[in-house]
């Protein structure tokens, strides 16, 4: 038999076991893959809601999807390091559920009767995300480890959903759609800056206690109620003194 076809064989059938090892993944790194869908799928549910005007079970859906959006992350940390079907999986279903739905949400909720400048926060939000969730992928200014660089799409997906706990389209003055409209530029703004804020979820008892407000967004009034203004007033903390601790810790760590 000649030489050089064994040799050909060979590498054939080594390549051939280097495909079979990528393809047999540990069973934890494929955790993150329903975690997504989980994400994807009360996305999708949320939309068919918000298509309904049921703007605040669709705002709890939302919600909802921010837990197991958390719970991907942990698992996706814990394994060997996402893939780049992961990364690609992981941005559809955030554009989709914290991004076009959200905005789709605000919009039937306060900018609705507003014509072009109505369609300004629609694509707002829609527009901002696709900057983040594709800029910041390929280019991270300071690299942060742990932690991001201006506020994930979800803290504004997160405060058009808590938004709609609160109104119906029906009470909304011009005077709280305007400030709507501005806490949205602003939010929009600090989601595509510069701003290093450290990641919640590294931390397991904001997450836990995170979790549980979520839940109780789901109970009868006055628990919801009390729930609704406590995730608020915890994501203003973060959004104002956040930058604050992470800067100092980045000071003392150099």
């Amino acid at each position: 038999m000649d030489v050089k076809e064994v040799k050909r064989r060979r590498v054939f059938k080594n390549k051939t076991t280097v495909a079979k090892k990528e393809i047999a993944r540990p069973w934890r790194q494929w955790v993150p893959y329903f975690f997504m869908g989980t994400v994807f799928v009360l996305g999708f549910l949320a939309l068919i809601l918000v298509i309904h005007s049921k703007l605040a079970l669709a705002g709890r859906i939302i919600l909802a999807a921010m837990v197991f959006a958390g719970a991907e992350y942990y698992f996706r940390k814990i394994s060997n390091g996402p893939s780049s079907m992961e990364d690609e999986f992981s941005t559809l279903s955030d554009i989709f559920c914290f991004a076009i739905v959200p905005s789709l949400m605000i919009y039937q909720l306060a900018f609705r009767g507003w014509g072009v400048l109505g369609l300004l926060g629609l694509f707002l939000v829609i527009f901002t995300a696709l900057i983040r969730l594709s800029l910041y992928k390929l280019y991270n200014p300071i690299h942060v480890k742990h932690g991001f660089i201006g506020i994930p799409v979800t803290i504004t997906a997160a405060f058009i959903a808590l938004v709609a706990q609160i109104f119906v389209p029906v009470d909304m003055t011009a005077l709280n759609r305007v400030a709507l409209l501005s806490a949205l530029i602003v939010l929009n703004f600090l989601t595509v800056s510069t701003i290093p804020y450290p990641n919640p979820t590294d931390r397991p008892a904001i997450v836990i206690v995170a979790t549980i407000l979520v839940m109780a967004v789901f109970l009868q009034p006055p628990v919801s109620v009390w729930a609704v203004w406590a995730l608020l007033c915890g994501g203003t903390i973060y959004i104002i003194l956040a930058p604050i601790r992470s800067r100092k810790g980045g000071r003392n760590h150099a």
